[in-house]
């Protein structure tokens, strides 16, 4: 674990301060997936090497949807919320500041018994007044890596994992900067 937490620091910058949210109870969270590559290939790319599932266009629709917004992103943002004290992240139009996860690059990881790979995360935090584009912080964050002890054949599941390890770092984080 203290392994991971500092591969997790040296992978990720945070440039900007987070003082702007001092004082706040909520932070609305957005994710965008825009150009999302999977270990640098396109997501074209990705789907034609998955498309072996039983229900492949079933799988193709859960995976840019269902997966995103009632698997991935909801375990990243509860593993968030459990590391912050004063602050909950979540689905707040109406709080005065925004976090957009840009997720830039999904390494699915793989399954191979005791060689196997946990998913990987790559792309940026970006911090924003509500409404503007204008940040005041960003956290990079490259080969965030889900539990390795938590290895699945099924890839969404290892995706799953690696936002969930995602949130817990980004929490931590927060919680230290935002006094």
């Amino acid at each position: 674990m203290v392994m991971a937490s500092v591969t997790f620091m040296q992978a990720q910058k945070l440039k900007g301060d987070l003082s702007p949210l001092s004082g706040q109870k909520e932070l609305n969270v957005v994710f965008v997936y825009d150009g999302v590559t999977y270990d640098g290939d396109s997501e074209a790319k990705f789907f034609k090497k998955n498309d072996d599932h039983d229900d492949f266009e079933q799988w193709k629709k859960d995976w840019t949807g269902e997966f995103r917004t009632n698997m991935w992103q909801p375990e990243m943002l509860k593993d968030w919320n459990n590391e912050m004290s004063k602050l909950q992240a979540g689905n707040y139009p109406n709080a005065k500041y925004t976090a957009i996860v840009k997720i830039t690059d999904i390494d699915p990881g793989s399954f191979a018994g005791p060689f196997s790979q946990p998913c990987k995360l790559t792309g940026t935090i970006t911090f924003v007044p509500t409404g503007s584009t204008e940040s005041f912080a960003i956290i990079t964050f490259s080969d965030v890596a889900g539990n390795g002890y938590q290895m699945t054949p099924v890839v969404e599941h290892r995706v799953k994992f690696a936002f969930s390890e995602l949130g817990e770092e980004i929490g931590e984080i927060c919680n230290k900067k935002i006094k």
